[in-house]
């Protein structure tokens, strides 16, 4: 066993040479290239800069040159603009003397022809007036008329109407005496029906309550036996533990004592007529009050135990519990303290176990498997590496020895 020990560690110091050794020369190699790139940067400065000295200089011929070709341009460019504005200056005058003679002669036109419509206007004008004047007087004709024959009418449809009521009024009286009767009768017989079924709910209603209170008398016998059951049961505990020690009683509560009362409601009287029934009132349950707490026993000095009586408390509804509760602390017990919790493994620890188990794993995996936020992860992992435990390999972590094998 210990000459596979010694070899373990032979190789693993290996290992870790081959490894320093590896490092050594990606150093090396580094640097090399630091020192290739910082020489192709100065090669690549110095032709930038000799191009942008030729670029200048054939910028500045440039622009000599085309200052002379502009120098020598404008002159002719002066005289030809000139002779263009004059040319301009003599054809707007001429155009513009042609148009003031058509514009004369268009006005002259348009006068006469403006001059003979207003005449044929004023003319059309007159027509229509007379026109309008002889259809107004023809209306008001028709007007008048109208007015006559409706007044005629308006006094025949009054007589007519005046007729018919006289006629309908001794008809129209009668059936409402007859639906009046018969409204007081369909009254009469709903109120009949109302009373026949209050009185039937009534009964129905007192025989639930009957059912109600033989079924909550049953639960509160069934719950006073199961009080004595647990009365001699704590008894019986407190027998085998404390011994013939005085234990304080607690008096079981009689069902008729816990059970709530509940207040009968006299049967309701015939309703009046062409009055809606009321609706029947709720029975009244009173609430058990609570009891008092029982005195606490006196126990001699030499016994060295106390009772104390828990306050017995009533509940709502159907079910209502009176515990008592008998504590007697033992000065004499010896307290056994419990032994030391184990220390919590550190998070560097559980994640090198876990790598060493998985076999490698990513950021987003150790985060997920062992519940820890980016933060925790990264650091644990910063200080695994720091330590020459961890390495990174293509975004996987992996344990040292697994790196190196």
């Amino acid at each position: 066993m210990t000459a596979l020990f010694d070899q373990w560690q032979a190789a693993r110091q290996l290992r870790q040479s081959e490894v320093v050794d590896r490092r050594d020369q990606v150093s090396a190699d580094l640097e090399r290239w630091q020192a290739d790139r910082l020489t192709h940067a100065v090669r690549l400065r110095q032709d930038l800069n000799q191009l942008m000295a030729d670029l200048r200089a054939n910028t500045t011929l440039w622009l000599a040159q085309t200052t002379a070709d502009r120098a020598a341009q404008i002159l002719p460019r002066q005289q030809a603009r000139q002779d263009y504005i004059q040319q301009l200056q003599v054809d707007t005058e001429v155009l513009l003397a042609a148009y003031q003679a058509d514009r004369e002669i268009s006005a002259v036109e348009v006068r006469q022809q403006l001059e003979y419509d207003c005449q044929v206007l004023q003319a059309t004008v007159s027509e229509l007036r007379l026109e309008i004047a002889q259809e107004l007087r023809q209306i008001q004709q028709q007007v008048d008329e109208i007015q006559a024959q409706t007044a005629v009418d308006l006094a025949g449809y009054r007589q007519g109407q005046a007729i018919v009521r006289a006629e309908l009024l001794p008809q129209l009286t009668a059936y409402i005496e007859d639906l009046q009767v018969q409204v007081q009768a369909t009254l009469k017989d709903l109120t009949a029906v109302r009373q026949q079924a209050a009185a039937i709910n009534q009964e129905q209603r007192q025989s639930d309550r009957a059912a109600l209170t033989d079924s909550v008398d049953v639960m509160f016998t069934e719950l006073a036996d199961f009080r004595q059951q647990l009365q001699a049961q704590r008894a019986q505990l407190s027998h085998v533990v404390w011994g013939n020690a005085a234990v304080a009683q607690t008096p079981v509560p009689s069902p008729a004592a816990t059970r709530p009362a509940v207040t009968p409601v006299p049967a309701r009287g015939p309703a009046p007529a062409k009055v809606a029934p009321k609706a029947a009132p709720k029975p009244v349950i009173a609430k058990a009050a609570p009891a008092k707490a029982a005195p606490a026993a006196k126990v001699a000095p030499a016994a060295a135990t106390v009772a104390k009586a828990a306050p017995a408390r009533a509940v709502a509804a159907t079910r209502s519990a009176l515990v008592a509760t008998v504590m007697a602390p033992a000065p004499t017990a010896v307290a056994v303290e419990p032994p030391p919790a184990p220390e919590a493994p550190s998070l560097e620890e559980v994640v090198y176990n876990y790598l060493h188990l998985a076999q490698g794993a990513r950021l987003g995996e150790i985060e997920t498997e062992l519940g820890i936020n980016r933060f925790q992860a990264v650091d644990a992992l910063r200080s695994l590496i720091q330590k020459d435990l961890v390495v990174k390999q293509d975004r996987t972590y992996l344990v040292q020895e697994e790196a190196v094998l």
